[in-house]
């Protein structure tokens, strides 16, 4: 029996890949590039473009990117930064790493 992805995404999941879609669908039709030739150059199926411009969560992360990248959203993709990450990268530098115990393999 297959996965439905879209039944485990949250509805922000789900609200940000619409959203990503949409973004993705203005850019096509701005350059006046057919789904077709999108495919093509993101080497993957008219369907896929359709469903990516949908919002499709099911659709793997290279194709979005892929996609992303044959309409020069990519840039924009890769100026995305995680603002809390050093600052806890900082808390945690600061104590002192430790092995955990090793397992007893006495047999």
């Amino acid at each position: 029996m297959r996965t439905v992805v879209a039944e485990f995404t949250t509805p922000d999941t789900r609200r940000a890949a619409r959203h990503l879609g949409r973004l993705v669908r203005e850019a096509r039709l701005a350059r006046r590039m057919p789904q077709t030739e999108l495919a093509a150059r993101a080497k993957t199926s008219k369907l896929t473009v359709i469903r990516i411009e949908k919002g499709a969560v099911e659709t793997a992360l290279g194709t979005w990117l892929s996609v992303m990248e044959q309409l020069g959203l990519l840039q924009h993709v890769l100026a995305i930064e995680d603002p809390v990450a050093p600052q806890l990268a900082a808390q945690q530098r600061n104590r002192r790493a430790r092995r955990k115990a090793e397992p007893d393999l006495d047999f």
